[in-house]
This record gives C-alpha cells, sequence and structure tokens, in this order.
C-alpha cells in the first residue's frame, strides 16, 4: 500500500490466495518453482534457502551451474571457485557464516560448460521474532545482473537495515518522525525508539516503518561489501 504522509492510503497492490487448501498452495509452489527454473535457465540466477551452516545440501541450480557432484561439493564447498581465490572466499565467508552476518562475495567460477565467469553471492541470515538465525536465503546471479531483492531476499536484507538508515531516510523525504509516524500507522513513541536502537521495536513496527519509506520511494541498496546505503529512488535495489 501506497500512503500519503498524512497516513491517508493512497494506492494498493498485491495477491489474493486461498492457502487454506492444499491442493492450491502445492499448485502455487509448483508455479513459483517453475518461474524460479525459467529464470535460472534465461539468465544464471537463483534464489534458495539453506537451513544450516555448514551445507549439508545444495540446490539443484547450483549444482547445474557448475556441474559438480554434490558429495564433493559438500566435502569442499568452494570447489568451483578458481583454484588461487579459494582460500580467500573460503576463510572471508566462513567468518561470517560463523558470526551470523551477511555473507557477500564476487568470486570467479569455473562453470559446467567450461566458461569461467565472476558471480555475486550473497547468503542472508533470517531472524525470526527472537532475533535469532532460522535460515539463510542466498542469492547466486552473474556479476552484471542487477539485483531485484523480492520475497525472502527482501526480507532478509531489510532486516539488516539500522536506527541511522532510518534517520537518513526520513532526513531525505524532508519527513519530521511525525511524519513517518502519519505515514506508517506506527506511533510518535515508537518511531522515536525505533531511531534510538531499532531491535527496541517489534518487527512488526519496524517493518510498517521501512515499508512506508520505501513507498514514499526511498532505496535501501546493498553496496559491494555487506554495508547497507540509503538513497531516494523509485524503487528497492541491491
Amino acid at each position: 500500500m501506497t500512503t500519503a504522509p498524512n497516513g491517508r492510503p493512497l494506492s494498493a497492490h498485491g495477491i489474493l490466495a486461498e492457502i487454506g487448501d492444499p491442493a492450491m498452495q502445492a499448485c502455487a509452489e509448483a508455479e513459483q518453482r517453475q518461474r524460479d527454473r525459467a529464470i535460472f535457465d534465461s539468465v544464471g540466477a537463483f534464489t534458495s534457502t539453506t537451513d544450516i551452516y555448514p551445507f549439508r545440501k545444495f540446490s539443484t541450480e547450483w549444482l547445474d551451474l557448475v556441474g559438480l557432484p554434490e558429495g564433493e561439493l559438500l566435502q569442499e564447498p568452494t570447489l568451483p571457485v578458481l583454484k588461487g581465490e579459494r582460500i580467500r572466499w573460503r576463510d572471508y565467508g566462513r567468518e561470517l557464516y560463523l558470526t551470523k552476518r551477511l555473507v557477500h562475495t564476487m568470486p570467479n567460477l569455473r562453470l559446467a560448460n567450461g566458461e569461467t565467469a565472476t558471480y555475486r553471492m550473497v547468503m542472508i541470515p533470517m531472524l525470526n521474532e527472537t532475533g535469532a538465525v532460522e535460515s539463510w536465503t542466498n542469492f547466486v546471479g552473474p556479476i552484471h545482473l542487477k539485483i531485484r531483492p523480492t520475497g525472502r531476499l527482501l526480507q532478509g536484507l531489510e532486516q539488516r537495515i539500522e536506527a541511522g538508515h532510518i534517520r537518513a531516510a526520513r532526513a531525505l523525504l524532508d519527513w519530521s518522525m511525525a511524519d513517518l509516524s502519519g505515514a506508517s500507522g506506527v506511533s510518535l513513541s515508537t518511531v522515536r525508539r525505533l531511531e534510538g536502537c531499532i531491535t527496541s521495536v517489534s518487527v512488526a513496527n519496524r517493518n510498517q516503518a521501512i515499508g512506508a519509506l520505501r513507498s514514499a520511494g526511498i532505496v535501501f541498496s546493498l553496496t559491494d561489501e555487506t554495508t547497507i546505503a540509503v538513497s531516494r529512488g523509485s524503487q528497492i535495489a541491491g
């Protein structure tokens, strides 16, 4: 939903689905998998979910992309990376995984077709309501491909937003705290706490505030490392 600074709804869009019907749910999930596979077949990019680190299973797309048996990758996950880069990316990624931080790497990979290409790999820890990591959402795609986060990938990126990002976004819009409160439906006192320490408010309130800023044109972008930048534009980009 898009709202004015005073909170008045301007427009809304979305999808209505009956999730109580298991058959319809299964059909919807199958259609989504087909769309995801079509994207992979077209541009070589995909997203996946990992429940635990170290990895115990790899997605079909990853196996198809690098053309290596899963057993070999379980023994050495960085095997598709060019030999001279493996230690660097292995140590970097492992440190961030173990400390449950966002991982953003750009290794050169040897692909199944024999070509070598630079890929962007983003692995985001997904937090539950208590702040604990419940899973990891992964994006893998050619370095030239611009990321347009949606779904769990967008959710994971927005979980990395901090109080300073909220203050900066509000300043770019020339909004007061009262403006953000009105646009998001979050109380003024909650906005004050949000801008002091983002973890001091509920996930629902935080998402409401972020959603209002995004609807007003704020873009939260992932830089080449793991920093989130704030700018004013028309849509989220990474």
